[in-house]
């Protein structure tokens, strides 16, 4: 994490904080959608397009945080588009619900990649393209579990 002499650190991690009060904000309202349509919840493993992203992450920090930063961006931005894909094919209480959680993601992909600017100093769209391109295989690639996340389904895949 950032060391508090750093400039603007204090800043940057009350941006972070309210990032996660967000999304565990959003966390609790899909948990009541759930219990709306008597969904039970279970536990389910990552899948392979968020193991994939975050196994290229470096090892140092700041580096480390940098590199998990522009994989958030990622999975949010990937995330807003799913929300938009699906939400007009629900009905309209769970749609409308998408609509507002696809807004939200919009606006964290573009505050996760100027978190990351802000820590790093520097540039860092030969990073975001490194990633880009890990994030194109893995959702053009054939996946064997369908998840919101998944690459292309293929005949074994579970559904």
């Amino acid at each position: 994490m950032l060391k508090s002499g750093k400039p603007n650190s204090q800043e940057l991690i009350y941006e972070m904080v309210m990032l996660i009060r967000e999304e565990l904000h959003h966390f609790y309202h899909v948990l009541e959608m759930m219990e709306t349509y008597g969904i039970e919840y279970e536990n389910i493993n990552s899948s392979r397009y968020a193991k994939g992203l975050l196994r290229h992450v470096k090892t140092h920090e700041p580096d480390a945080l940098i590199d998990k930063l522009i994989c958030g961006a990622y999975i949010e931005a990937r995330s807003c588009e799913r929300f938009a894909k699906i939400a007009p094919h629900l009905d309209k209480e769970l749609g409308d619900f998408y609509v507002s959680l696809l807004r939200s993601e919009a606006r964290h992909y573009q505050d996760y990649l100027q978190l990351a600017k802000e820590i790093a100093g520097t540039d860092i769209s030969e990073r975001v393209a490194f990633f880009g391109t890990i994030e194109a295989d893995l959702i053009e690639s054939p996946d064997e579990d369908f998840k919101f996340h998944s690459g292309q389904p293929n005949s074994n895949t579970n559904i």
